[in-house]
């Protein structure tokens, strides 16, 4: 008796070791994917950056510069997308690795026709000698209006263009440049309208994607309103109303404005390109000479619906099956100067097969004209044929 008390003590103990091994097992392999999913969305970026890094202005002297400028600003804010370590649960890094890849994009289209700088918040002392201004120690939304100001005289000073870090670049903005700054003039991107004149315009000009000559007499004119409004407005009205923004509108004969068709911020049909539609699996009519794709990065990290994306490795981004992944799989391909995704449509001659209505299981080729949705008269219940 005690031999088989001892047998069942045995048994139930071996049944424990291998409860507990099993869960010690299922540890240790769920802690090694987090630790290779780390490890692959830090390789990914390792390597996305280094690809840009050479572009990032690290010193002043922009004078022996013989081609136009193109600026891409980097705004840094303090995120809790990617963690420094677990006690800090935060950090100040940009934590949008799909940024990294439209950056990319735009190296690899505009390197041979433009001086590519990379610039942040301690960016202005280096290129504006008058620049007194610390934005470590200002706050929203005096900040944000700050910061754009800096933009203007950084461009009525060295001339180029301004093209925001999430856009998708697909081609060339050589041409684009060309024409916003014809007759001297500054140029503005049209985009999909966000603040208070959206109840009478569904498109508006947006200062962030910018272009002038050096020293542009209305861009200077834009650099004074812009100082005015600055010193009067503590709070978000600036923002609420779009000052800057009205004021390029309301001198549109001597601003060239940017169609939304060329910079990917409306359809060929005049319809605007929301998030929505950008992380749906749906096609998007484009303009065939779209520059490229305007993402609204705002809205991805705004909208819980969609922050998930700013999530996303480049490897992830990469192989997501939303629409907008596709176009950025297509802008990263090696020597890919310009790519376009086409609705998938039958043709004309294609052949149409069907299941012939006798109920045997037999296809053969369908006749035409006869719709898809045919009605039988005497259905035969007996059958799958109803």
């Amino acid at each position: 008796m005690n031999s088989i008390y001892l047998f069942m003590a045995i048994k139930t103990i071996s049944y424990t070791n291998i409860i507990v091994i099993l869960i010690i097992a299922s540890v240790i392999g769920f802690l090694y994917n987090r630790y290779m999913e780390k490890m692959d969305r830090l390789q990914g970026l390792g390597n996305s950056y280094g690809a840009i890094q050479n572009y990032l202005l690290t010193d002043s002297s922009l004078s022996d510069v013989k081609k136009p400028i193109l600026w891409i600003p980097i705004e840094y804010e303090y995120n809790a997308r990617n963690w420094l370590s677990f006690g800090s649960r935060s950090s100040f890094e940009l934590n949008q690795p799909y940024m990294y890849l439209t950056v990319k994009s735009i190296i690899n289209q505009c390197g041979d026709s433009f001086h590519i700088c990379i610039i942040d918040d301690n960016s202005f002392r280096k290129l504006l000698p008058e620049w007194n201004i610390n934005l470590d120690a200002t706050a929203n939304p005096i900040k944000c209006n700050i910061r754009k100001l800096g933009w203007v005289k950084i461009l009525y000073r060295y001339g180029g263009m301004f093209v925001p870090p999430s856009f998708l670049c697909m081609r060339n903005l050589e041409e684009l440049y060309n024409t916003g700054i014809a007759g001297g003039k500054m140029f503005v991107g049209q985009n999909v309208d966000r603040n208070q004149t959206s109840v009478t315009h569904e498109f508006y000009p947006d200062m962030r994607f910018m272009g002038a000559p050096k020293e542009c007499a209305v861009l200077n004119d834009f650099m004074d309103f812009m100082q005015r409004t600055i010193s009067s407005d503590f709070t978000s009205e600036s923002v609420f109303l779009g000052d800057f923004n009205r004021w390029t509108n309301s001198r549109t004969r001597e601003i060239n404005i940017i169609d939304g068709k060329l910079i990917g911020t409306k359809t060929l049909n005049d319809e605007p390109i929301l998030i929505d539609d950008l992380l749906s699996n749906n096609y998007i009519d484009l303009y065939a000479k779209t520059y490229g794709i305007w993402i609204p990065a705002e809205q991805i990290l705004n909208r819980r619906h969609y922050e998930w994306y700013a999530r996303l490795s480049p490897r992830q981004v990469l192989e997501s099956e939303v629409i907008l992944s596709k176009y950025i799989l297509l802008a990263s391909a090696p020597n890919e100067k310009q790519g376009r995704i086409e609705e998938f449509k039958q043709m004309p001659e294609w052949i149409g097969y069907w299941q012939v209505p006798s109920g045997f299981g037999l296809w053969g080729q369908k006749p035409n004209y006869l719709g898809n949705h045919m009605i039988i008269k005497d259905p035969d219940y007996s059958t799958n044929l109803v």
